[in-house]
């Protein structure tokens, strides 16, 4: 199997994310109000979730760069969601904020989810254009981010 380095790291913005709730933290520690065994087990979930639909959509994008816009991916994770790196390292990243409960990445958590769908919403405009009709029936298809259940 052969895959794309640059479709491995985590997107910028969770970095900083990261890097900025480490800093607030030895500034100003503040806990999230949960119980600590619970907040745990379910972050540790989301953690391990997030990570491997993140390998998944790495696998699924084989040697194509995600990030050039040269190959329209619509298999494996992809055909599940139109961003599944992003919701896969967004779940690790909620994960974390839970079994750490710490509000400084709670907080940043939010703030980067907010960038990265501004950036996706750029890419999906750039995506439509690159693509055209093509790009149209996958977004048929496959949700931007999570699939809803049926009503």
């Amino acid at each position: 199997m052969t895959w794309h380095r640059s479709n491995v790291p985590i997107p910028e913005t969770y970095v900083a994310a990261l890097v900025g709730a480490a800093v607030m933290h030895v500034v100003m520690p503040i806990r999230l109000p949960l119980p600590a065994g619970a907040a745990r087990l379910v972050g540790v979930a989301s953690m391990a979730a997030g990570i491997g639909l993140a390998a998944w959509a790495v696998a699924s994008a084989g040697d194509a760069d995600v990030e050039s816009d040269s190959e329209l991916v619509t298999s494996g994770a992809y055909a599940h969601s139109r961003n599944p790196m992003y919701v896969g390292w967004s779940a690790a990243v909620a994960g974390a904020a839970l079994a750490s409960r710490d509000a400084w990445l709670l907080v940043g958590w939010v703030l980067a989810s907010r960038i990265l769908h501004d950036e996706v919403l750029d890419e999906e405009a750039r995506l439509a254009a690159r693509f055209g009709n093509a790009y149209a029936a996958y977004r048929e298809r496959a949700p931007r981010y999570l699939p809803l259940p049926e009503h």
